[in-house]
């Protein structure tokens, strides 16, 4: 009977109620993905908690938060501890992306050096995760092909987009190639990793010495010259 009533219906309000459908649908899954922000800023900002713990602090029903804590850990964005939850790497790049406030923002850039051990600034890591966010919103990079556990294989994975990155951001990604791969000590004080151009000029992938900083892509006139006279040991 509710087939046969459904095929008298004018075709235009069927087509209304698929448009209803769809918008509720997209209601939904806008509110499930603020509740999964608001747990993945209170992790970010208290630290492991349980799920219960999770719960009460943000006045949710506790069936709910573990639900919503166990769709973030298949994704990668949470992890499950021996009684708590923590934020991963993964979680932190998702809520920079999604939270547009410069505080929360900066939470997530310490929070992420503090894991990876960075040994440079927190503005750094803040650079490096915008400049993330925005090739993710330009389509050039998806955020679920990105290891953000390793640095240095996210180093590996933003090298080609040097052109496209802030000075901050290839500060942070030499500075981890340097700890990856060999490096030549051009002198006491600069060691770099040497390679050559389509020109067969030679330049440093990355390089740390007392006079340029940590530098990405560097043409260095010092390796120039050691390389015209032969000297590079």
């Amino acid at each position: 009977m509710v087939v046969s009533s459904l095929k008298n219906i004018d075709p235009s309000v069927l087509e209304v109620i698929s448009r209803f459908k769809l918008h509720f649908l997209v209601l939904l899954s806008a509110k499930s993905s603020i509740k999964e922000l608001k747990i993945l800023s209170k992790l970010t900002i208290i630290g492991p908690l349980s799920s219960y713990k999770l719960s009460q602090e943000l006045g949710m029903p506790s069936a709910t938060a573990w639900r919503i804590l166990k769709k973030l850990c298949k994704e990668g964005y949470v992890q499950k501890g021996e009684k708590n939850f923590s934020i991963t790497p993964k979680g932190l790049a998702i809520l920079f992306k999604n939270y547009h406030d410069d505080k929360i923002r900066k939470v997530v850039a310490k929070r992420i050096k503090e894991i990876w051990n960075y040994e440079g600034s927190v503005d750094e890591i803040y650079c490096l995760l915008k400049d993330m966010v925005d090739l993710i919103d330009k389509g050039k990079i998806d955020i679920k092909n990105i290891c953000l556990n390793y640095p240095a294989s996210l180093a590996g994975f933003l090298y080609p987009l040097a052109s496209e990155l802030s000075e901050e951001t290839k500060k942070v990604i030499a500075h981890y190639m340097l700890k990856t791969f060999p490096s030549t000590n051009l002198t006491p004080y600069c060691r770099g990793i040497i390679s050559f151009d389509n020109r067969a000029t030679p330049y440093l992938i990355a390089v740390e010495c007392k006079a340029e900083g940590i530098k990405l892509n560097h043409y260095c006139e010092l390796l120039q010259k050691l390389y015209n006279k032969n000297s590079i040991s």
